[in-house]
């Protein structure tokens, strides 16, 4: 077999896989939900819970998440993660905070690959474990104010390293995220929990800021670093 074909037959296989992935999970589905429910990152619970359409496609999707392959790429992890934020939100609403919610992430067991896993042992044991990507934290959305924004697309539905480097972007450029003044930087709490995470990528947290917003120039990153209050009330209108 020449090279060509070898290569040709590659991306066959991974095109094919990608799309049994995503039938796996339903994704379309999700993705119904995200059109019709969210805007500006923002969730509208209220109206979510209210729909009965959405609310067959988010309870079909977060079922299809028990056969989905434990091999699964990154996208279809972080889809599945935020989609089963969500569904519990509407579960549970109306609620101020997802912390009105007792075991939220460490407790409340999802069928996710082949076995029940918690939030927390998604981001952790899997996010966070397998894929040594820092950029993920600027995708998982944890039902907060202070969360990243929810994308409309799933993750699983777009090239990757685009929908990351994007996600990326909109975190450091909301005010809850980045502030950069002429004294100090204050960040969000997820820059402090993570620090490892990106610290790995990029040497020490500084330099990953450095790497992807110009406003961390040698100087900004030699300021004093503060971190801001976190708010976890709903990440809804």
């Amino acid at each position: 077999m020449s090279r060509t074909s070898q290569i040709f037959l590659a991306l066959c296989v991974a095109w094919a896989t990608s799309t049994a992935i995503a039938h796996a999970q339903d994704t379309p589905r999700w993705e119904h939900v995200l059109r019709a429910h969210v805007s500006a990152g923002r969730v509208d619970y209220a109206a979510l819970g209210h729909d009965a359409a959405a609310r067959a496609d988010l309870d079909a999707y977060v079922t299809s998440l028990a056969a989905m392959p434990d091999a699964a790429p990154l996208g279809a992890w972080i889809d599945a993660y935020n989609a089963l934020v969500v569904h519990a939100i509407v579960r549970a609403y109306p609620i101020r905070s997802v912390r009105d919610v007792p075991g939220f992430f460490d407790h409340a067991r999802y069928a996710v690959a082949g076995r029940e896993r918690t939030l927390d042992e998604i981001e952790n044991e899997v996010l966070r474990e397998r894929f040594h990507d820092a950029r993920v934290h600027a995708a998982l959305v944890c039902g907060a104010r202070s969360c990243p924004p929810l994308a409309r697309t799933p993750y699983a539905r777009r090239p990757l390293d685009v929908a990351l480097d994007r996600a990326v972007r909109q975190l450091l450029q909301s005010e809850r995220a980045v502030r950069v003044t002429t004294s100090e930087v204050w960040l969000s709490q997820i820059f402090d929990w993570f620090r490892a995470d990106f610290a790995r990528d990029a040497g020490s947290l500084s330099e990953w800021l450095g790497a992807h917003d110009r406003r961390f120039t040698p100087a900004v990153r030699a300021l004093p670093v503060h971190f801001l209050g976190y708010d976890w009330a709903l990440n809804a209108p």
